[in-house]
């Protein structure tokens, strides 16, 4: 039925694009036009019919091939740690750091973001920008990102290292334990 209408319209265009207009005035002086000629009707010069071609479309590549890899690996420009700035120290007692990546473009469907700590994966990749890291013991420690496939593909090397300096003011605290009372 599609094929049918679209046939149809295009019939019509077709023979729309070579018809005469007429245009003549009556006796009131009304102006009027026709496909059909009449006594006293001078053809409408019409200007040529506007035509669009849309631009090629460059032809679909098979998925897996080295030059699609290659080209995925490439389509992001950057990605970056904004939070916790570099060399920032942090002074919580349960060891939590609170990590924000930045990528761009935005990630596309199906790759995730890797956090990296002391250059060891931490967790599993995610699809989320923000992280919680829970328990980062005290000293210096480097945090990365990388970007993943859903293979687990490193899509885009990981960022300049994020140097950060955990002081846990208390060891042993943790959130569900009270402070110790004094004597």
């Amino acid at each position: 039925m599609r094929i049918f209408i679209t046939l149809l319209i295009l019939l019509s265009a077709i023979s729309l694009s070579f018809a005469e207009i007429y245009k003549w005035t009556d006796s009131k002086g009304e102006v009027h036009f026709s496909d059909k000629p009449h006594p006293g009707a001078q053809p409408v010069n019409l200007p040529p019919v506007q035509t669009y071609s849309p631009e090629k479309i460059a032809p679909i590549k098979q998925a897996g091939s080295d030059e699609d890899q290659s080209e995925q690996k490439n389509q992001y420009k950057f990605i970056k740690i904004v939070e916790p700035p570099n060399e920032t120290t942090s002074r919580d007692n349960q060891g939590r750091v609170p990590v924000v990546v930045e990528t761009s473009p935005p990630l596309k469907p199906g790759d995730k973001i890797q956090i990296l700590l002391d250059g060891m994966p931490l967790g599993e990749p995610q699809e989320s920008t923000s992280f919680l890291l829970n328990n980062v013991y005290r000293g210096t420690h480097t945090i990365n990102a990388q970007i993943v496939d859903n293979k687990g593909n490193v899509l885009l090397q990981t960022t300049d290292p994020t140097m950060l300096f955990m002081h846990r003011p208390r060891t042993g605290m943790t959130s569900n334990t009270p402070p110790p009372r004094g004597r």
